[in-house]
């Protein structure tokens, strides 16, 4: 007779189950000898064994068979999982620590500027457009031409009515001097290399050369009648001038501040811009609605091009050739690709577009009209934002250096200071 291994009960040869606990006879016995319980053998069959021997064992023994069916000891396997998957949890939980503390600092965000790469690529991006008035500063009255020597971290402002030339301090945006002048002043250039600056003098037939690091005249050159529009070509030591009733163009050289030549444009020539690298000029004659393009090596009209209603202003982004022509009563920008000397688009302008100003960096220029500033995407060649100033925005300027952008109001003699938000 077999005893079973969880009651121990006496059971029947031949039973399956045990009457006491309910147990299949064999399932025990085998679960007994695997864990190396003294079970009974074939000799303890014949005869039954004492009452002592056929005690129930505690139940204890019983549980060890459950946990080591893998045939190993119960509390090693057990310790052995136990510790397994502690250090596995602590791991995760450190890991998903640094993570998330990384991503905190910005670590996963390269746009915030983490690394020194990132950093270096933000420094190097092209700045953004000027959009916002900063400051508003008086001049005089009048006022019509503007300019800036960015080395010098100066503007200056003509002011016909007065006779004068306003000298701003763009770091501080106050008027640090007041040069007197030649009968209403008009258009304005700088040379910064020789730190000089030309003022169009149209009632009286000349320019006056200022010194810029005294805010002395210098000079005073006799050009053609009613002198409007000037530019310097730096790198060529020369200037140009317009000269609206005589329709031509009088070339100075800035070493001995002589006209050196002049050259017939078109009827009433009033804006002029130079693109040195190209050794080109470019002239707007009003009463034409065209642009005189002028080889200044040769200084001779090589391509006359057709463009707005009264253009008057006239800028050139050279790095694009790219030229820009205000149209004061066709109310448009007519956009000049400089390579072929052709109009490729032409931009509406609101009313009485009257000067541009490029700024190459940022692909942006800027253009005055009545009541605004306009500033188109040269990139798009599409108006991007409007800025509203009341005060008949008639000139506008770029400072090359930081982008900051001048724009004169001749109804109350002030400048507006626009920079980008």
């Amino acid at each position: 007779m077999d005893f079973c291994g969880g009651c121990g009960k006496p059971v029947v040869e031949g039973d399956q189950f045990c009457s006491g606990c309910g147990k299949p006879v064999l399932a025990v016995e085998n679960a007994v000898s695997l864990v190396g319980t003294s079970g009974a053998s074939e000799a303890d069959t014949a005869t039954p064994p004492e009452p002592a021997r056929i005690a129930p064992p505690p139940t204890p023994p019983v549980a060890p068979v459950r946990v080591t069916g893998m045939g190993l000891k119960g509390p090693s396997r057990g310790t052995l999982i136990l510790a397994g998957t502690a250090v596995l949890l602590v791991a995760i939980v450190f890991a998903a620590g640094l993570v998330a503390r990384n991503i905190m600092q910005g670590g996963d965000l390269p746009q915030q500027g983490a690394s020194k790469s990132a950093k270096a690529t933000a420094v190097s991006r092209t700045r953004g457009p000027a959009s916002e008035v900063r400051a508003t500063i008086t001049v005089g009255k009048n006022p019509e031409g503007v300019a800036v020597d960015g080395s010098a971290h100066t503007t200056y402002v003509t002011n016909a009515d007065d006779d004068t030339v306003s000298v701003i301090d763009t770091r501080s945006n106050a008027v640090t001097d007041t040069i007197t002048v030649g009968k209403r002043p008009s258009g304005l250039a700088v040379g910064e290399s020789t730190h000089t600056a030309y003022v169009t003098n149209s009632s009286d037939v000349t320019v006056s050369v200022i010194d810029t690091r005294s805010n002395a005249v210098t000079d005073t050159i006799t050009v053609g009648k009613r002198p409007v529009g000037v530019a310097v070509d730096g790198s060529a030591h020369t200037a140009y001038v317009t000269n609206a009733d005589d329709g031509t163009v009088s070339v100075i050289d800035t070493r001995s501040n002589a006209v050196t030549d002049t050259i017939t444009v078109g009827k009433r020539p009033l804006g002029v811009a130079v693109d040195g690298s190209a050794h080109t000029a470019y002239v707007t004659n009003a009463d034409d609605g065209t642009v005189s393009v002028i080889d200044t090596r040769s200084n001779a009209v090589t391509d006359t091009i057709t463009v707005g209603i009264r253009p008057l202003g006239v800028a050139v982004d050279g790095s694009a050739h790219t030229a820009y022509v205000t149209n004061f009563f066709g109310s448009t920008v007519s956009v000049i690709d400089t390579s072929s000397n052709t109009v490729r688009k032409t931009i509406p302008a609101g009313e009485f577009p009257n000067s541009v100003a490029v700024d190459g960096p940022a692909h942006t220029a800027y253009v005055t009209n009545g009541g605004q500033v306009l500033v188109i995407d040269t990139e798009s060649r599409k108006v991007t934002d409007t800025i509203t100033l009341s005060r008949n925005p008639a000139g506008v300027s770029v400072d090359p250096s930081t982008g900051t952008v001048y724009v004169i109001c001749k109804d109350d003699g002030t400048v507006s200071v626009l920079t980008a938000r």
